[in-house]
């Protein structure tokens, strides 16, 4: 039998063992930009770690498995998150981000303010009220300066929706650097908002050094292949693979290398649609799953990328 001592000297060896190992996996990613698409089941949860170490998630999918992503995914002493971007208001891509504000201290919450009336919206919007941090309206136009790396910005650019110049659902300015070119369109939404929540999606593009990467929400097709203005390495493909998101026009626009598909194996959905599945093969573009493949990691250093798969 092991003395007090002993067990107490054992256990701290272990701890320290694994702080070690911490330390080593996060100086492996220094410098580089880590895009984790977080295995959720069907829905959508990106988490962006910069080079920097600022960590933006967007969309949280349904239930809480996105809590798990974020403890596999960052150090467990780390509970802030810089920023948290909910595309739009659908259970697949906002249930989890109220756990996400319960058991983390979030700086910025980016939402358009489109409203969806269910009890979970309800939910979502006074956990977002009582988290009391800087609300920001996303607009076509914003450029987001994450941080800087190697003589290179890691930054969002905003692609969808319009809004108007004004931004009064706005408390203080984001704590990421902004610079706006606003446009004015349809901020009615908070009002009226569109029949199909999932023309309000948000649209984004990620960009660090030469790589670039189209995160997409549930957008319609014929908004995205508008949106899209050049290409990039990475496409985060729309609403789950449904042959609703996705097009030849889309694909030709974002001449993507890496398409990942966000969705939960044997689907009621039927996701990925074949006919979304054959056009990207007709393309050439490698398809990555979260149904086979879990959380799928893809890491750049600005220049080239890499990719990492669960399974």
């Amino acid at each position: 039998m092991q003395d007090p001592r002993t067990r107490i000297l054992l256990m701290l060896g272990i701890l320290l063992a694994g702080l070690g190992a911490i330390v080593i996996l996060q100086a492996q990613s220094l410098g580089k930009l880590r895009m984790i698409f977080c295995d959720v089941g069907q829905g959508d949860a990106i988490l962006v770690i910069t080079p920097g170490g600022r960590e933006i998630l967007v969309d949280g999918g349904p239930g809480s498995r996105v809590l798990g992503c974020l403890s596999n995914s960052v150090p467990f002493w780390d509970r802030t998150i810089d920023a948290v971007f909910l595309t739009h208001p659908q259970q697949d891509h906002m249930e989890g981000l109220v756990g996400v504000l319960a058991n983390y201290k979030v700086k910025m919450i980016g939402t358009t303010g489109t409203r969806n009336q269910t009890a979970l919206f309800n939910v979502w919007q006074k956990a977002a009220v009582d988290e009391n941090t800087r609300m920001y309206t996303p607009k076509k136009g914003d450029k987001l300066i994450l941080d800087s790396s190697q003589g290179s910005d890691v930054t969002i650019e905003i692609l969808w929706p319009h809004f108007a110049e004004s931004n009064s659902a706005s408390r203080g300015k984001p704590s990421i650097a902004l610079a706006s070119e606003g446009k004015p369109s349809i901020e009615e939404w908070r009002a009226n908002p569109p029949k199909d929540l999932n023309e309000s999606s948000i649209v984004m593009r990620v960009t660090y050094g030469s790589i670039c990467a189209y995160l997409t929400g549930d957008i319609p097709k014929e908004i995205l292949q508008t949106v899209i203005d050049k290409p990039c390495q990475v496409l985060k493909v729309a609403h789950h693979g449904s042959k609703t998101g996705t097009n030849l026009e889309v694909l030709d626009a974002a001449r993507p290398q890496l398409a990942i598909i966000q969705l939960g194996k044997n689907n009621r959905f039927g996701h990925p649609h074949k006919e979304v599945v054959d056009s990207l093969n007709s393309k050439g573009v490698k398809i990555l799953r979260n149904d086979m493949l879990g959380t799928i990691e893809v890491e750049t250093d600005g220049k080239s990328l890499s990719i990492k798969g669960q399974k």
